[in-house]
Order: structure tokens, then sequence, then C-alpha cells
């Protein structure tokens, strides 16, 4: 089977959403052709490894956030490269920039079109600015990507893979017959279920956070939380700092303002393996997460999550492998629940609970529910009566199923 993987970040981004369409592509291109399509500095076709394909879309870098440069070049070289290569299947992470120009090309030549979504769709708003208050002006913005974006892109797509019922939710109040799959992330855990279960906490408690320095995220929260824990009680952060550097310098402010000296900024760190082992606890206070990664990472490698409510918290953390707390608390209440929590825990206990409920995403597992999914897919697009409705669905727009034949040459 071909098929093409795509997402909205570059190679080696600390975002979830890049880290697990890299590892997706990298474990389908041991049984199959794929291609990964994703931002880089110029339009570069590259292989990685024998049945791995790497394409880049040229973008640009504004205050931490890339954006593509798509031209009628770029797309015409695009759609010569999908052309030759011929894939059966194209799967997008979230939806727009190159989401939405594979999802035309997949339009114009009659192939299955997947899409996993790593935010919920109807709180994309919220997602990006989880501070923003909520107001008519951000109601409305809302309300637009959905009637003018999502409510197309999902008539448009096959298949959906929702990580979790929040996310299928979502999906159904925009669309309501299209079919949509659970299946959650995939993640290498490998080496992070070989880290060793710890008996009991470290003299001087460690806790740790990874995540991008941002208002979602929400370090700020975790810094007054621990104005109000034991001083001997270490936190060390890992994010790239150069992404946001307004928010990296109002961490820094908080610390000195605080006088606290048992609170790390440190750079990203790829080697999480190294990070979780040096580790207690996850906290996270993040306001948003569909899905988090490092919480699943944290699972694995047996070490318990305390964190305010989210969806990732609300899905994953309860009683037996760590501390779940209302988002509504304050961080003096927070640090409270904590030290109780740590005083009270059975800490073997809750750290072999908190890897068996990692066990669901490794990577292994996950990629046979997909490329099950896959086949279903591709053997029913072979049905001439499946095919005919799928076209009489489509919706590209003869504007754009013009411009795009005349540029692109077929075999």
């Amino acid at each position: 089977m071909r098929i093409v993987i795509t997402s909205n970040y570059k190679v080696g981004n600390e975002t979830g959403t890049a880290y697990v369409a890299e590892v997706l592509s990298k474990y389908l291109s041991k049984k199959h052709e794929v291609t990964y399509i994703c931002f880089g500095k110029k339009f570069k076709v590259s292989k990685k490894i024998k049945n791995l394909i790497i394409l880049t879309i040229p973008s640009i870098d504004i205050s931490g956030f890339s954006f593509p440069l798509i031209t009628p070049n770029v797309i015409f070289k695009t759609f010569k490269f999908l052309n030759e290569f011929e894939p059966n299947i194209v799967h997008s992470q979230n939806t727009l920039f190159i989401s939405n120009l594979v999802q035309i090309w997949a339009n114009l030549n009659n192939i299955p079109f997947f899409v996993t979504f790593h935010h919920i769709p109807t709180q994309a708003v919220e997602h990006l600015l989880p501070k923003f208050k909520k107001s008519l002006f951000s109601n409305l913005v809302q309300d637009l990507y959905k009637e003018l974006s999502l409510k197309s892109f999902l008539k448009n797509t096959d298949q959906v893979i929702a990580l979790n019922k929040l996310v299928e939710n979502s999906i159904r109040r925009v669309n309501s017959t299209i079919p949509v799959q659970i299946i959650g992330n995939g993640l290498d855990l490998s080496k992070l279920l070989s880290i060793k279960i710890k008996t009991d906490m470290s003299k001087n408690i460690k806790f740790i956070f990874l995540g991008s320095y941002n208002e979602r995220k929400n370090q700020e929260f975790l810094i007054k939380t621990f104005r109000n824990l034991p001083n001997n009680w270490n936190l060390n952060l890992y994010g790239n700092l150069s992404t946001n550097v307004a928010y990296v310098e109002k961490l820094k402010s908080l610390i000195k303002k605080f006088k606290l000296k048992n609170i790390f900024l440190n750079e990203y760190e790829k080697d999480v393996t190294r990070v979780f082992k040096n580790a207690d606890f996850f906290i996270s206070s993040s306001l948003k997460e569909a899905q988090s990664l490092a919480i699943i990472q944290s699972l694995a490698a047996a070490r318990p999550v305390i964190g305010l409510e989210n969806e990732t918290v609300l899905e994953l953390i309860n009683d037996k492998n760590g501390l779940r707390c209302g988002s509504d608390i304050n961080s003096k209440q927070f640090a409270k629940k904590i030290i109780d929590f740590v005083k009270k825990c059975n800490y073997k206990f809750i750290s072999k609970e908190s890897r068996k409920s990692a066990l669901q995403f490794k990577i292994e597992d996950v990629v046979l529910k997909i490329e099950n999914l896959y086949e279903i897919r591709a053997k029913a697009y072979k049905s001439t009566s499946y095919s005919n409705s799928q076209n009489s669905r489509r919706n590209v727009g003869k504007y754009y199923q013009e411009i795009f034949k005349r540029i692109v040459v077929k075999k």
C-alpha cells in the first residue's frame, strides 16, 4: 500500500501532532511505501529510509508559528509528485494548509482521504487562545471556522479518526453522518516501558512538566503553586525556550519575584527517557489537551501524573494512577491537595497502575488498527457503486477543479 501522511509542522518540531505524524510515518513504512509531507525551508523531496520519503513544503516562521508558502508552483510540483507516487490513502493530521491541499488532490483523483484531529474542532479558538475571554467575537470566530472551513472539510473527507469520545462528539456536532473511528495516539513507548518502576519517591521530590512555553500549557500556574510547596520539592519545566520568548520572560519574572530556587526552565529535551528516569511525578495545569503525549509518556515511564482537569486528565487519570483536581481551584488549593496526596499515596502501586494505563497507546498496536481502517476504505473504493456515491458528495468546486486539472499533467 502507498500512503501519504501530512502535518503542518517541520520535522523534529516539539509539538505532539508533529511527533505522532512522524512516528506513524516511520512505523507504516516498515510494511508500506510512505510519503510524509510537512513544512520545511524549501520544496524538497528526500528519502529518509528505504520506504519513507519526506516532502517538505516551503514555509516561513512568524512569532513562533510556521506558515506555508503555497504558491501555484508549489501546488503544481506537489500535485505532480502525488500523481507519480500514486497513493492509495491520504491521511492528514488536523485541517488547514497542507491538509486542504492534499484533500483537493485526493478528491480530484478519487483517493480515500483520512483526517485525525489532534484538537477538539468545535473548540479550535479555545485551543489556540485558551485564556481569550468568551465573547460574541470569539463565538463568531469559532462559528466562521465551523461554517466556512470545517463543514466543507468534513464533507470532502472519507474517514475521521478521533482520539477519544470528546473529539468524536465534537465532530458529530458538525457532521452527523461521516464515518468516525476512535483510535488513540500511537507512540513509541519501548524505552519508556523499560524504565524501572520506583518503589518510593526521592527524598527531594522531583516534579517535571514537558510542553511548549505558552498560555495553554499554563506553566505560570505551576510556578504559583510551587510557591506554596516545600522548598526541597523541585520542578523542572521543558520546552522550546525560543518559541515564545515573551511568555518565558514572564515565567522568569515570576520565579524571581517569588524568590523560588527550586524551579528550573529547561530547553526542549528530545531524550525524554532520561527526563522521566530522573522524575518522581509529572505535574500539569494545562488548560486544554485533546490527548497529551507527555502525559501518556509519563504513564508509560511509571511516573504518576498530578494534574488539573483537562480533556486528557479527565480521560486517563484517576485515583489509582495519580491525582486529578478540578480546574476551578486556585494555586494554594492545588498545592494543598498535592501535599495531602504525596503524604498518603502508595507510590509503588500508583506507579504500576500508571504504566498499565499507557499500554493502549503502543505504536505497534495503534498502527494495526489504522492499517485495518485503510484497507477497509481502500477496498470499498474499488466498488463502483461506492465510488460513485463518494463522487456525488465531493465539493471541491468547479472553479478549483478546472484550475488544478490545467496545471497538473497526469501520467
